[in-house]
């Protein structure tokens, strides 16, 4: 009986189409299928997104996506992963990508400042490298039920103690504003999932460096609409345009 080989998320080697492998960081299973890594575990598949990005979403300080994220509500805990570039000066009105029916939201408040707020009123700081606007930047933000932990280009940037999630989270889902009105983003994102429950940090891992998604909730590409990847929570874009130059990878 043949043995499966071994290999880590940082070391995959060079594969034809059909090599399998037991990821032994992750505990994933995976399977090159020609062009990328597949990854399969007991209770779920892995969503592999590293090719067929051809657009990012181009923010111009006015536009912005909103609509229902059902699944959010009610939970204990919930995750946000997305990519940004920013366009222009930090702060002011131009530093939301994503914020939930006013009740939490993260703010990209300065080169090296970022806050996220659970119930509006709870916010906290976390100070990050300074950061510029001619570079893409991966985010990730976990809030499992009364710590955030935020990670930035997949580096643990520390963990806060902050409210309970609201119980309409997903209500009013908004990429690029805040709630209805004010507090813009200016500038890119792109490859926006949510997740409801608390990302570990070998999963923000696999999404940073193999951009690898293990049961997201929702994926929001941003190709050229603000469509769900999985079909159930599309929003409705309000002027956004997409950039096929410019995007995260």
């Amino acid at each position: 009986m043949s043995t499966l080989q071994t290999t880590t998320s940082s070391s995959r080697p060079s594969a034809q189409a059909g090599d399998t492998y037991f990821e032994t960081d992750t505990k994933n299973i995976i399977v090159y299928d020609g062009s990328n890594w597949r990854g399969y575990v007991n209770d779920g598949v892995s969503y592999n997104y590293s090719s067929g990005n051809t657009h990012s979403g181009n923010f111009d300080g006015n536009d912005y996506a909103v609509g229902t994220v059902g699944a959010l509500n009610g939970v204990s805990a919930f995750s946000t992963s997305f990519w940004f570039r920013y366009q222009g000066t930090l702060g002011g009105s131009t530093h939301i990508p994503l914020s939930g029916a006013g009740t939490w939201y993260v703010w990209v408040n300065s080169t090296t400042n970022i806050q996220y707020a659970s119930q509006s009123t709870n916010v906290k700081d976390f100070t990050i490298s300074t950061i510029n606007d001619s570079t893409w930047y991966h985010l990730v933000t976990v809030h499992d039920g009364t710590n955030a932990t935020l990670y930035l280009d997949g580096t643990n940037l520390g963990t806060q103690t902050v409210n309970s999630v609201p119980s309409t989270a997903g209500n009013a889902f908004n990429i690029g504003r805040f709630t209805s009105g004010g507090y813009f983003w200016n500038g890119w994102i792109d490859e926006v999932s949510v997740f409801n429950r608390a990302l570990t940090g070998t999963e923000v891992t696999n999404i940073y460096s193999n951009k690898t998604y293990l049961n997201p909730t929702a994926i929001w590409r941003l190709n050229d609409d603000t469509t769900d990847e999985l079909g159930t929570y599309d929003l409705t874009n309000n002027t956004i345009t997409f950039d096929g130059t410019n995007k995260a990878y």
